[in-house]
């Protein structure tokens, strides 16, 4: 009987509220769709429906306490208003009000601790017929005292059915009827009790009471709405995980990756056949144990970066581990994330592991083809380079031979390069017979060799070894039914305490080689302070290099791009040239090295920089314009800041500018080198890594920096059309700068047989003789050139 009244109540109070409001929507429901879906709550018997009401009616119970106390509460304070004389009908609806209260405790405790997944339709209504009894007896409040009352005594109850009224319809939203019939009964009442009053401020605040109410009413239904709304998603959003993992699953056993997951301690867990495969575990064993344990018995890099990642239980990503067993070496490539719960309780581990062997091995193939010589299988100048800093750099003794072949041009010349070939891989055997075990032997290119000597026992026969090399190498070489004679000259310089840098011990080398070659060739000699001219040509050149630019001494030339796919010039290489008064043109080569030794490399590429700036925002406009940096300039803390002065002096488009660098300047400190490189992209100023293939370090550092364009270094491109290693090493830069979204540019383009070789690899640019020397500014002619890269310029 009670139900029915509360149906009838809740349907009164809507018709006559709500139900005439046809524009009102909720989302994109309208009221009457709204209505439908409560209903389908409250009396549905699906799955959906049960998941509902149990999700409404835990929120609900949850805030059962609170609102009992503010019950009790509001009903001890109405006492209060009317003591000390409280009339005897006060206190039985008090009673009745602390039964009413006290039967929602009792529901509240019996469901304490276990979670409501779903709730029966009746359920729910029992929870409306409980909100109904109790929102009753406040509207039996005011209906019974309100008119007989004094002044506070009514303005105490204003206040308490004014907070009941919102506070209850708020707390029962997630059960509309309920919420609806808390509404109805406490408004029903206050109307009633203010009408019996019988005055105009009594009926004035009735219409409000009136106008009021159903904005409540609106207001928990919206929340309602909302709140199903979430609850709906959520689940959708389960049923998707669900989906996903069946997925993953079939992912899982259709490609070659694996997904692993372990339990807080550590023990993997319902572990794949793939995943079996991958870790090298046995396939029939039922129990798997430890992950690190499994790995560690057969892991030989990387266990124990492993352990501190779980150890951390922080997320990471391409951790990678070597495994070695039946199998060989096989490398796995390792994502994992950590598990927790709603507590935020830790769980486990969860990821994907990868087999990356066949990547490891095109990664150290193309690693050794760009630090090894491909005729001899040598290392290459940059590996030299890199070994002399590390022993510079450890403060190692060491000793370094120059060999120079004598009379390798005129084999050349008279009897082709195959026999040219052939020579220098017979000079190659003939030195590894004479060079110490832990000696390093570098082919730097054409008929340049050098021999490193680091071993303390080595060192003391340095002297004897240089004699050996020169006394070998004049040994006639038989190439064929040919006997062709080279010879060799060769400098030595050494390193004890004395500061040198990697520079100055080559060029050391370098002075004393030509002086064996001064000498008349066929012999050694040591580098010494007093070997003369040279070192007295560095100090002239030194010395002109700090009034040069106040001079106007110092030039660009510009050497021009071509874009293979166009046809046109696409942009420009800055190239510094300087003419000295007494000394005539000095090459780049020698006065750069020269200004980084002394420290006048700063104002010069900061002059540089701004002229080419300038000039790409009047001669050289709509051309990218490229400008080499020196190490020891990015090592300087204001370069970023003057490239900014540089921008703005010109008005040059930062994208338009290309700053050109190489690997070394990762050597000394390869994270600031980094953050500064990071610095520069955020200008807008693009990024060239120069002399690519050739470097230690060219893939580690692309992988942490996206370069902008990948400049393929001339040795490469010189032997493309003779070297199948070459080719292929050109292709492969390609096709490892399209994949990561860079442009590639081949320098030293001479022939259109080259040209014709770097495009067919997929280059997109090239640079040489054959497009344009380098020229001056006022020579230089950025549309003229089209025509003239499809022949020689020299």
């Amino acid at each position: 009987m009670t139900n029915v009244k509360a149906d009838a109540a809740v349907a009164c109070y809507k018709k006559s509220t709500i139900a005439h409001m046809p524009m009102f929507r909720f989302g994109s429901q309208t009221l009457h769709e709204l209505r439908a879906d409560i209903a389908a709550m409250y009396d549905g018997d699906g799955p959906e429906a049960a998941r509902l009401r149990g999700a409404h009616l835990s929120s609900v119970i949850r805030l059962t306490p609170p609102l009992m106390f503010a019950n009790v509460g509001s009903g001890t304070l109405t006492l209060w208003s009317f003591a000390p004389a409280i009339p005897a009908g006060l206190w039985a609806w008090m009673a009745a009000l602390c039964a009413v209260c006290g039967m929602a405790m009792l529901n509240w405790a019996q469901r304490r601790g276990r979670p409501v997944l779903s709730a029966s339709p009746r359920s729910v209504r029992r929870a409306t017929l409980h909100a109904l009894l109790l929102a009753c007896a406040w509207g039996v409040l005011p209906l019974l005292w309100f008119e007989g009352a004094t002044v506070g005594q009514q303005l105490t109850f204003v206040a308490l059915i004014s907070g009941m009224l919102g506070a209850g319809s708020f707390v029962l939203s997630p059960l509309p009827y309920a919420s609806l019939a808390w509404a109805s009964a406490i408004t029903l009442g206050s109307i009633l009790a203010l009408i019996n009053v019988g005055t105009a401020p009594a009926a004035k605040v009735g219409l409000l009471v009136g106008l009021y109410a159903p904005i409540v009413v609106l207001g928990s239904l919206v929340n309602w709405y909302k709140s199903t709304a979430l609850l709906r998603a959520q689940a959708q959003s389960a049923r998707q995980e669900q989906m996903l993992s069946l997925l993953l699953q079939d992912f899982e056993q259709n490609a070659g990756d694996a997904l692993w997951e372990t339990d807080a301690t550590g023990r993997l867990r319902q572990a794949s056949q793939r995943l079996r495969e991958l870790l090298g575990l046995p396939p029939d064993a039922r129990e798997v144990g430890l992950l690190l344990d499994q790995l560690s018995q057969r892991c030989i890099g990387g266990a124990e970066e492993l352990g501190q990642q779980l150890a951390s239980k922080q997320a990471f990503r391409d951790l990678r581990l070597a495994l070695q067993d039946g199998r060989g070496t096989v490398h796995l490539r390792m994502n994992g994330k950590p598990l927790v719960d709603e507590k935020g309780a830790f769980l486990g581990w969860r990821g994907v592991v990868s087999d990356v062997t066949e990547k490891v091995r095109h990664e150290e193939t193309l690693r050794r083809l760009a630090h090894t010589d491909s005729l001899t299988g040598l290392a290459n100048r940059f590996m030299l380079r890199d070994t002399l800093n590390q022993l510079i750099g450890q403060k190692r003794p060491l000793a370094l031979l120059a060999i120079d072949l004598d009379r390798f041009k005129t084999v050349n010349d008279n009897h082709g390069h195959s026999a040219g070939d052939a020579v220098l891989q017979a000079v190659t055997e003939r030195l590894r017979m004479h060079l110490p075990p832990d000696a390093l032997l570098a082919r730097l290119g054409g008929d340049e060799f050098a021999v490193v000597l680091s071993a303390p026992q080595d060192m003391a026969k340095a002297e004897v070894l240089a004699q050996r090399v020169v006394d070998s190498l004049a040994e006639p070489v038989e190439v064929g039914s040919r006997i062709l004679r080279v010879g060799a000259s060769v400098g030595l310089t050494t390193r004890h305490n004395e500061p040198v840098s990697l520079d100055g011990l080559l060029v050391q080398a370098d002075m004393a080689m030509y002086a064996a070659k001064e000498a008349g060739r066929g012999q050694w000699a040591r580098y010494t302070p007093v070997l003369g001219e040279h070192s007295r040509r560095q100090l002239a050149i030194e010395q002109g290099l700090r009034n040069a630019l106040e001079r106007g001494e110092l030039a660009l030339h510009w050497q021009a791009k071509l874009n293979l796919a166009s046809g046109r010039i696409t942009g420009a290489e800055a190239l510094m040239r300087w003419t000295h008064p007494t000394l005539g043109p000095i090459s780049p080569f020698e006065f750069i090295a020269v200004a980084e030794q002394c420290g006048l490399i700063d104002a010069m590429g900061r002059w540089a920089l701004r002229e080419a700036c300038r000039a790409g925002t009047q001669e050289l406009v709509g051309l990218t314009v490229a400008v080499n940096v020196s190490p020891a300039q990015l090592q300087n803390g204001n370069f970023l800041s003057q490239l900014r002065g540089a921008l703005d002096a010109s008005g040059m488009e930062p994208s338009r500018l290309e700053l050109e660098i190489t690997e070394s300047v990762f050597m000394e400190d390869a994270e600031q080198a980094l953050r500064l490189l990071r610095a520069i992209r955020q200008t807008g100023v693009r990024l060239a890594l120069d002399d690519f293939g050739t470097g230690y370090s060219s893939l580690s550092y692309l992988r942490s920096f996206p370069f902008d364009t990948l400049k393929i270094d001339r040795s490469f491109v010189t032997e493309m059309l003779s070297r199948e290693e070459s080719r292929a090493i050109v292709r492969m830069i390609a096709e490892l700068a399209t994949t990561l979204g860079m442009r590639t540019v081949a320098e030293g383009v001479e022939t259109v047989e080259q040209m014709q070789a770097v495009r067919a690899a997929g280059c997109d640019e090239v640079q040489g003789y054959l497009v344009s020397r380098p020229l001056p500014l006022a020579a230089f002619q950025p549309h003229g050139h089209r025509a003239e890269a499809l022949r020689p310029t020299r």
